[in-house]
């Protein structure tokens, strides 16, 4: 058996990546080479940013969107679901594709919560390698409460427009993020 650098491999084969860093065998297969000089430790597992809904999202489609940015993450391979806290079935949600960043990877997940389901919390649950433990993250989402949303004077400040009056014109996610 004749052994070729790995250069030389990745330039006849057309299968790796431009670093030459990573190696596809086979859909579903995927092998990443890492430098010896670094250590892809739970220092790299996902950070989650959470957005919960504004009060206009909420007052004008009787519905909110959790949303869950996930960044700062290595290896790319990463499974996002969404449950209500205390039940074992997984819900229906969007996720983008994972988006590389400089030498590390994030993701967003979202869950659109209806009107009957503002009552309750809900969970973005991650699987990522690098989870401390390897166990699933799960990031716990307060549920919607009209009453509470209206009366939060920091989202009421963002609603503001120049006129000095509210409105649902400001992009709601951004108004109401927390960062663990």
């Amino acid at each position: 058996m004749k052994l070729r650098r790995r250069q030389d491999f990745c330039r006849s084969c057309n299968q790796c990546d431009s670093s030459g860093w990573i190696k596809i065998f086979a859909e579903g297969t995927k092998l990443i080479v890492t430098p010896p000089d670094r250590n892809f430790g739970t220092e790299f597992s996902p950070k989650p940013t959470i957005f919960l809904p504004s009060t206009a999202e909420i007052d004008l489609q009787n519905a909110g969107t959790h949303l869950c940015l996930l960044e700062n993450f290595f290896p790319d391979v990463i499974k996002v679901h969404w449950k209500e806290k205390n039940s074992n079935t997984i819900l229906e949600s969007q996720q983008g594709n994972t988006m590389n960043t400089n030498d590390t990877y994030m993701k967003f997940s979202w869950l659109t919560v209806t009107e009957k389901s503002m009552d309750k919390e809900h969970k973005c649950i991650v699987r990522h390698e690098n989870n401390v433990k390897g166990v699933d993250q799960e990031i716990l989402f307060p549920s919607i409460k009209k009453e509470d949303a209206a009366n939060n004077p920091i989202e009421k400040a963002c609603l503001k427009d120049q006129s000095g009056g509210t409105g649902p014109q400001l992009t709601p996610y951004l108004t109401k993020g927390k960062e663990f």
